[in-house]
């Protein structure tokens, strides 16, 4: 009797969970007659009570399209906008600048790749060959010339300076005509097939830095790729302390530099922390109910993630926190919903559901050669046997049991 009093005693200490434990049963029926107890499948469910703080899922930052003014600033911090509303307006005086630039340079480019395609039959290979044409013809004369002169300077008809000047002469239309020779190679060396590729690359990087400079004069306006609450933008000081920025019309602004945030308020999701004590009875997916002072009725959710590392804590005497999240299943389509960013919100989480269990006293359980038994019968007419069991959670109004059915056990 003293062992079966101590395993009762260790039972009754498993029924206290954590303080943020409850669970839902129906009341056991009265006893019956010689201590026979009624043991019938209720719905056991298990909950963990905690508090967090309702956020958006998903924040967005939006940054400036490109270098330029501010022209109107349209929003406030704080504002609820919606799907596709404007929130900005970029002055676009310099990128209209930086896109003339590239439109000039891309003409250029143009020019040039069409000057190189038809390079054979284009002005300055005609040119060149039109000078070695003139040269190769101007040689030819004075050849002529100088034969006539070497017949008659030995006929004695004219002088010998004369020869030697026509001699002369000749030479220098050789030199020319080498000249106009190398001219017209180097000439055709421009129009080669390295050279076009390079103007076609310059070409096609000039197209797309036009065609991408358009598309970023396009985002002058920025709106809202969904419903949302603005937030301010944050940026860290010299001290490493978040400051929010402010800005507004004619503030000078750099391209990628980050002007608000964007808060989803139609799904949103709950933050919480949960002790290590409890936190191993959280898992993904398990439901959730979401309760609030500042709004009403009750949301359903999930538990989403469940960090595996816990929150830095310096004083090594404190419960390690665990931080969690949940999210919200239905999204807050009201034009003006209750639940809003920043809310606190209490949270009821179903750690276990079993909707056959069956709880039996804790003085109905008995150690019978290492195992645990209760004294169990279907009915009052019919014979008592001793029925093994395994043990499940505690509740207030006994012991969880599996391997018994619905009849009727002794409580001693």
């Amino acid at each position: 009797m003293a062992a079966l009093a101590t395993f009762a005693a260790v039972l009754l200490g498993l029924s206290v969970i954590s303080a943020d434990l409850f669970l839902t049963t129906d009341s056991p029926a009265e006893g019956l007659a010689d201590g026979w107890v009624p043991v019938n499948e209720v719905p056991l469910v298990i909950k963990i009570g905690l508090v967090g703080k309702v956020e958006p899922q998903k924040i967005i930052t939006l940054a400036a399209p490109f270098n330029g003014e501010v022209h109107r600033w349209l929003v406030e911090q704080g504002q609820r906008v919606d799907e596709g509303q404007v929130l900005l307006q970029m002055d676009p005086a310099l990128i209209d600048i930086q896109m003339r630039e590239a439109l000039a340079a891309q003409l250029k480019a143009r020019r040039l790749v069409g000057e190189l395609r038809d390079w054979a039959s284009g002005k300055q290979v005609i040119r060149a060959r039109t000078t070695l044409r003139s040269a190769g013809m101007a040689l030819q004369r004075s050849q002529t010339r100088l034969r006539e002169d070497q017949g008659l300077f030995a006929q004695g008809i004219i002088p010998r300076n004369e020869l030697d000047d026509q001699q002369q002469q000749v030479g220098l239309q050789e030199v020319d005509l080498a000249a106009a020779t190398e001219e017209l190679r180097q000439t055709l060396e421009q129009g080669d097939s390295e050279l076009l590729d390079i103007a076609e690359m310059e070409m096609a990087n000039a197209s797309v830095k036009y065609e991408a400079l358009s598309r970023l004069r396009g985002q002058r306006e920025l709106v809202a790729p969904f419903s949302g609450v603005v937030i301010p933008a944050a940026t860290l000081s010299e001290s490493g302390q978040a400051l929010s920025m402010v800005f507004q019309n004619g503030s000078h602004v750099t391209q990628g530099q980050a002007l608000f945030r964007l808060a989803d308020i139609e799904h949103l999701r709950v933050v919480s922390s949960v002790s290590e004590l409890d936190v191993n009875l959280l898992r993904e997916g398990q439901a959730v109910e979401v309760e609030g002072d500042g709004f009403e009725g009750t949301l359903k959710g999930v538990v989403s993630a469940v960090s595996g590392l816990a929150t830095p804590d310096d004083d090594l005497g404190n419960s390690a926190i665990f931080p969690i999240t949940l999210l919200l299943s239905q999204p807050l389509l009201a034009p003006e919903p209750s639940v809003r960013l920043g809310m606190s919100a209490r949270l009821s989480i179903v750690t276990y559901r079993n909707e056959h269990a069956l709880v039996v006293p804790v003085s109905a359980l008995r150690r019978v050669e290492g195992l645990t038994t209760v004294r169990y019968r279907w009915a009052m007419n019919q014979p008592v046997e001793e029925v093994a069991v395994t043990t499940g959670h505690s509740t207030p109004d006994g012991v969880e049991v599996f391997g018994l059915s619905a009849g009727l056990v002794e409580a001693l």
